[in-house]
């Protein structure tokens, strides 16, 4: 390393430790920290995204001594997994890297890489979970229509409502299957804490992923009429 780097790499971990100092001495609260946990979940997705989607991730668990028995995730899909990986691995984070004390600037380990590698150890946990709900999902039937969700009601003529319901139909099959079938189970008068409970996720997630998925729905539903 060219001693200009070393520098800025010394530079940077010494801010970092004034920022953890702070952190620490605030309890994780102020505005400071609101911006500063903003920007960092906003660059863990990032990251952490295109590693799912590459598949990088596995390698990276590997280097770990966390193996996983790798197949195709569909981009959807990787993308929640991603924002999964990266709540848990924020938790990760806050508990035991700023609180628990386990990050200091001695260890030479930037704050945003520590925060990374955080999610790469949460991804296994995630990824198992994701494996077990593909194969519980196997009993739950799919609706053959999209129309309950969005209510869809034409009061045209019969041209009208056919429109209605290809465009209906295209939105749900734009949606991951993971996504198509939270909304079933909520369609079907499932709540968030029941569907929590069906899929393993938390019912912060549930409801976050069906905000998505009726969003996504939405969107390309009106792009088809």
């Amino acid at each position: 390393m060219r001693s200009s780097d070393a520098a800025q790499a010394a530079e940077r971990l010494r801010f970092d430790g004034v920022l953890v100092q702070h952190f620490r001495e605030s309890g994780l609260t102020g505005p400071r920290w609101d911006q500063f946990h903003r920007q960092l979940l906003g660059y863990g997705l990032t990251i952490v995204t295109k590693l799912v989607r590459s598949g990088a991730m596995f390698s990276r668990c590997g280097r770990h001594g966390r193996h996983l028995q790798q197949q195709v995730i569909p981009p959807q899909e990787a993308e929640e997994l991603a924002s999964d990986a990266v709540f848990e691995g924020f938790v990760y984070f806050c508990d035991r890297g700023l609180l628990g004390k386990q990050w200091s600037a001695e260890h030479g380990q930037p704050l945003n890489e520590y925060f990374v590698n955080a999610c790469v150890l949460a991804f296994p946990n995630v990824y198992r979970r994701w494996q077990r709900r593909m194969n519980s999902w196997r009993d739950v039937d799919l609706l053959d229509s999209f129309a309950s969700l969005e209510q869809v009601v034409a009061e045209g003529t019969p041209e009208d409502a056919v429109v209605e319901q290809q465009a209906a139909n295209a939105a749900f099959e734009a949606l991951s299957e993971d996504s198509r079938r939270l909304l079933i189970l909520h369609e079907q008068g499932y709540s968030h804490a029941e569907i929590a409970e069906l899929t393993r996720l938390t019912p912060r997630a549930v409801e976050g992923r069906i905000r998505r998925a009726r969003l996504i729905a939405r969107q390309r539903s009106d792009e088809d009429r």
